[in-house]
């Protein structure tokens, strides 16, 4: 049995009618998760998307919720919630035109565990994107996926506690569920299509 935590923002602003949401899921310091815990995980995760703030569209603002829950990743079960030290809003740096919003970067999780045969992989969706990160060919800039490889590094960098981010294999019928370390990071070279993710 392993329990995980979830570090969970909302994504708003004027092209977004409906608040989406990001998240990221971590192997807790812990056994079980802390108050510690989810104020470290909130740090490192608004530490991420600060780094990458000049990349996103100054109309986009992540707000960042100061409970984090706890799951069994075995069954998918809740078995707590941490209220964390609120982080401050993160504002995008960026004036230009914004991509459509489904249009989004991605920043992909590697782990060192194989279930059902298969590597265990995860992803991160980045929203807010502006027109300037897009090159000639339609694809990320380079200076783009230089900075969101930066930024995804410090998902991995040491927190406060030793908690440490992961992926979730999620369970079915509750049960089958798992859960590994993240052991690298890498920025996609291409853009990623997000159409829709509601809180």
């Amino acid at each position: 049995m392993a329990v995980i935590m979830r570090a969970a923002a909302l994504v708003s602003g004027t092209a977004y009618p409906v608040p989406g949401i990001t998240q990221t899921w971590w192997t807790p310091g812990t056994v079980g998760g802390s108050t510690a815990d989810a104020t470290d995980i909130l740090a490192r995760f608004r530490t991420f998307w600060n780094t990458f703030a000049s990349h996103l569209s100054n109309t986009v603002s992540i707000d960042f919720d100061p409970i984090c829950i706890a799951v069994e990743a075995t069954t998918g079960v809740l078995t707590g919630a941490f209220a964390g030290t609120d982080p401050t809003t993160v504002t995008g740096g960026f004036a230009g035109d914004a991509l459509p919003r489904q249009t989004q970067g991605l920043l992909r999780f590697g782990t060192a565990s194989v279930i059902d045969g298969r590597r265990l992989r995860g992803r991160l969706f980045t929203p807010g994107i502006c027109e300037a990160d897009n090159a000639a060919t339609g694809v990320p800039s380079s200076t783009f996926i230089s900075d969101l490889n930066v930024a995804g590094a410090t998902l991995l960098a040491a927190g406060a506690t030793s908690s440490d981010l992961a992926v979730w294999h999620r369970p079915q019928a509750g049960s089958g569920g798992a859960s590994a370390d993240v052991t690298a990071v890498s920025s996609s070279p291409t853009w990623a299509v997000l159409r829709s993710r509601r809180s």
